[in-house]
């Protein structure tokens, strides 16, 4: 179906943009306007803002350039049509509209906050970067490739159903208790790069006794992995220094994070008034050390 409307879109608007006869092709003021449709105009800069949110590879040749512009474009016009049609219903007069248009603002206010933020951190210097390979062998000079026996498998409702799976020392034991439980599950051999997985879990890893099994959320389902093999890997030149600046700015971004933000929205969410049964549920308290 909706194939089939953007088909249809696309000869319509061209139809629309060959047959107005109010301001042709090459009557659009150059530089600005790119299009009009129903005598409403599509600028340079709206044409560019759709263009961010694609994934644009380098390297391009001009001609790929010009046939992104143009499948770009093609997109601002079909929503441009769609959204008139729309208001032509009243469906912007409508409260789902006006909820679903306030949260939209505040995802783009956040997402450019996010851009304006990680555009103020400067690129790290040769000097810090060859400092922090040094500083991390095991993501450079020693850098580990893990072969994992992995199970990926549905997550309780209850939680609590996990504790049941901390003594367990075997995968079989997993897939065993996974049965019992009557959760549906995966298992597969997998690897774990720790040049590229989320640093928090490499630490994690690289500190665990060897023969350990691990259980990491992600999202409705949960991994529980087994470490089976380690292959010494080391990564040099441009990728060890493409990695390292990427990880030196993240940190960057991360400490701008806690020194411009993190007071701002402690003081914030200290003023916020929920009714009751609404707000944040309460961390659980730290276990009692025997």
């Amino acid at each position: 179906m909706t194939r089939k409307v953007s088909a249809a879109l696309l000869l319509g608007t061209a139809l629309l943009l060959a047959g107005c006869g109010k301001k042709g092709e090459g009557e659009l003021e150059k530089g600005q306007v790119v299009a009009t449709v129903d005598g409403k105009d599509i600028t340079i800069h709206e044409l560019n803002a759709e263009l961010q949110g694609a994934q644009i590879p380098p390297n391009i040749s001009p001609e790929q350039k010009k046939q992104l512009e143009q499948a770009a474009l093609q997109q601002v016009v079909n929503r441009r049509i769609l959204s008139d049609i729309a208001r032509e219903r009243g469906l912007d007069k409508t409260p789902m509209f006006l909820l679903q248009e306030r949260r939209a603002e505040e995802n783009i206010l956040v997402q450019m906050l996010q851009r304006q933020m990680s555009g103020a951190i400067k690129q790290p210097t040769q000097t810090e970067i060859d400092t922090f390979i040094a500083q991390n062998p095991d993501l450079f000079a020693e850098r580990k490739i893990f072969t994992i026996d992995q199970i990926q498998f549905q997550a309780p409702r209850d939680p609590a159903v996990l504790r049941k799976y901390q003594p367990l020392t075997t995968m079989d034991q997993v897939e065993a208790m996974l049965k019992q439980d009557g959760l549906e599950y995966k298992r597969a051999p997998s690897k774990l790069d720790v040049a590229t997985a989320n640093p928090q879990l490499v630490e994690q890893v690289l500190k665990m006794p060897k023969d350990d099994i691990f259980l990491i959320p992600a999202g409705r389902v949960m991994v529980a992995n087994k470490i089976t093999g380690t292959e010494v890997q080391p990564l040099t030149g441009d990728q060890a220094n493409q990695l390292a600046t990427a990880m030196l700015q993240q940190r960057k971004f991360q400490d701008l994070l806690k020194r411009d933000l993190e007071p701002k929205v402690k003081k914030a969410e200290s003023e916020v008034k929920y009714q009751a049964g609404f707000g944040p549920a309460k961390k659980p308290a730290a276990p009692v050390e025997k």
